[in-house]
């Protein structure tokens, strides 16, 4: 297969200081769909989060799989990725780090752990789920990204970000408030992806490898990743 030709890699989090937001699943949702047919992107993820929750799914997903998996899983820790990400950056297309995220309000941002993952990415996309403590916590990490940003403002390869929904919810009280909080966000120049990733369960129970990317497909969860995953690229490339 033809790998397709980016002129530079692009390195990508899926970033937020709080658990259970998505970071983990969407980082391997997109790999999962780059790695293969239509884009054949030399992709990998970085797990950088002490848990290796993703490292423990490959191993797992691997032991009943036949044959090479369609993209690579590396476990680091933050001083082995600082040692190793200028190699990696010239080997892959697309390169994903899981963080663990969490902040820590005594640090100076030049001191956070965020931070020093943060500064070697080209995208943040940060996932906003519905409810106070989702959205709270969400908040205090935009404003330290935008910190970040601003620090990163003169150097050769800027941070880029943009928010997105997760795990979205119809006739939802905390996902109409939700939306209006974004809403007053974008009006203050945040920028947001137009599709909303929904709650399927799908998503949920995706393994490392299987790709749910099918722009023929009837399965209302792989159609909504479709369309979300188009708008995807089309930031990568746009920006």
């Amino acid at each position: 297969m033809q790998r397709a030709n980016y002129t530079m890699s692009k390195i990508i989090i899926i970033g937020n200081q709080k658990g259970g937001v998505g970071k983990s699943t969407i980082a391997t949702l997109c790999a999962n769909a780059l790695s293969q047919d239509p884009f054949n992107l030399k992709v990998c993820i970085i797990d950088t989060d002490r848990q290796k929750s993703i490292v423990e799914a490959r191993d797992f997903d691997v032991e009943d799989y036949k044959g090479e998996p369609p993209y690579k899983i590396l476990g680091m820790d933050l001083p082995s990725l600082q040692k190793e990400i200028y190699a990696l950056d010239k080997e892959y297309d697309l390169i994903f780090i899981d963080t663990a995220g969490r902040l820590d309000i005594n640090l100076d941002i030049q001191q956070q752990e965020i931070t020093k993952a943060l500064m070697y990415a080209d995208f943040l996309f940060i996932p906003f789920r519905a409810g106070n403590f989702n959205l709270d916590a969400t908040l205090e990490y935009l404003k330290m990204v935008i910190k970040l940003s601003k620090l990163r403002g003169e150097s050769e390869r800027q941070l880029r970000f943009m928010g997105f929904v997760n795990m979205f919810r119809d006739r939802s009280k905390t996902n109409t408030d939700l939306i209006l909080e974004i809403e007053n966000l974008k009006s203050a120049g945040i920028k947001f992806m137009s599709t909303r990733l929904r709650n399927y369960t799908l998503f949920e129970d995706i393994n490392t490898i299987d790709s749910l990317y099918d722009v023929n497909s009837t399965d209302k969860a792989k159609l909504n990743f479709t369309v979300w995953l188009n708008e995807f690229i089309k930031t990568l490339k746009d920006e």
